[in-house]
């Protein structure tokens, strides 16, 4: 994992779909914003696109360097290598986060009597058998489970409407209550935990085949994934109606457990799980994959793979750790983790590394 890797544009489009797509958006934006939810998010995408730019932009000007090294280079030495460890213990952190919420899926949809450790250890031993692979094999593995999505995508798109569940007046009336609840579930609910999360891709950019990549494909990947975030929570919200989806986990398995075709075609909320088992395989990958190069970098280890093993301990335990029950992740998952690390790490800092470099340049310019 260690020598020269080489990531397509086509392949990096495809893991910032599926890692956008893997998150999805929590219910409380629902309950904030109602049936204007839809709204919420396309302005969540909207500010995250901004900060991606942030992003970009950094990456401009240390194209060979990984964020967690360039950070380094910033704020020098001693900051910059604490700063640098915070962001390996969260992207370790998140990825427990997600390995849970996987845990909780399955527990709740396929395997009721299966233990929390048991799937835990499932996903993260092929976490690690990816990693161990390399990057570029992950990568190879994201065409095809993009492929699939979309796929099925357009199936369940398909039968939503031959079934006709749409109810476009579930829409209505738009901004009922006004601008206020749209804007207190897009900031910082909507922008950090669907959008906001590709800061994971500052890691990965010092490895594209071609420099411009990250702007020509980057944003329009950011902005297809939010698209069809945006385009299901229309879809979901028109067939169950703002007073039932608020009140629902995991809502589009439920919209999609509505379809009846004939009585013939029917339960395909399966299909859903196994899209959703895809997508957290993805998104924990990228964090377990982060916070291994950015551990292997900073404490200057040669063969990163060591790194593998220990770190799929510590992810699989902080996944039962993290939380004791489903109720107490999700309250933290949305009052406490977007404030005290997402707001942070993926904005206040970013935005202030770029101005600290934009200052140097002026005196530099100054000085010349």
């Amino acid at each position: 994992m260690n020598r020269k890797l080489s990531i397509t544009g086509f392949q990096f489009f495809c893991m910032i779909f599926i890692f956008g797509v893997g998150a999805s958006p929590p219910v409380e934006i629902y309950m904030k914003a109602k049936q204007d939810g839809w709204i919420s998010l396309l302005i969540g995408l909207f500010l995250a696109c901004l900060l991606f730019a942030v992003y970009i932009k950094l990456y401009s000007l240390f194209p060979d360097l990984l964020f967690t090294k360039y950070i380094q280079l910033i704020l020098g030495k001693y900051v910059g290598k604490i700063l640098a460890l915070i962001y390996i213990l969260y992207f370790i952190y998140i990825a427990a986060r997600d390995l849970r919420d996987f845990e909780d899926l399955l527990k709740i949809t396929l395997y009721n009597a299966s233990s929390l450790l048991s799937l835990g250890i499932v996903m993260i031993l092929l976490i690690m058998y990816a990693i161990s692979k390399g990057l570029e094999t992950f990568a190879r593995a994201n065409e095809f489970i993009f492929m699939m999505i979309m796929f099925l995508v357009i199936i369940f798109i398909g039968f939503e409407i031959i079934s006709k569940l749409i109810k476009l007046d579930n829409l209505r009336p738009v901004l009922e209550n006004g601008w206020k609840p749209i804007w207190e579930a897009a900031f910082p609910i909507s922008m950090t935990i669907p959008f906001g999360e590709v800061l994971t891709f500052t890691m990965i950019m010092p490895h594209l085949n071609k420099k411009d990549t990250a702007i020509k494909v980057g944003i329009p990947a950011l902005l297809f994934s939010g698209c069809i975030l945006t385009l299901f929570a229309v879809l979901n919200t028109s067939i169950l109606g703002p007073t039932v989806i608020e009140r629902t986990t995991y809502p589009l398995l439920t919209a999609v457990s509505y379809i009846n075709i004939a009585d013939f075609v029917q339960r395909l909320d399966t299909f859903i799980v196994i899209i959703a088992i895809c997508n957290a395989f993805v998104k924990i990958t990228i964090y377990f994959y982060c916070a291994v190069s950015g551990a292997a970098d900073l404490f200057n280890i040669k063969k990163s793979d060591q790194l593998v093993y220990p770190l799929g301990i510590i992810t699989v335990i902080f996944s039962l750790w993290v939380a004791t029950s489903i109720l107490e992740q999700h309250n933290e998952g949305i009052h406490l983790v977007p404030y005290l690390l997402h707001i942070p790490l993926q904005f206040v800092i970013p935005v202030c590394l770029l101005f600290i470099l934009l200052l140097q340049g002026k005196l530099k310019s100054k000085k010349t």
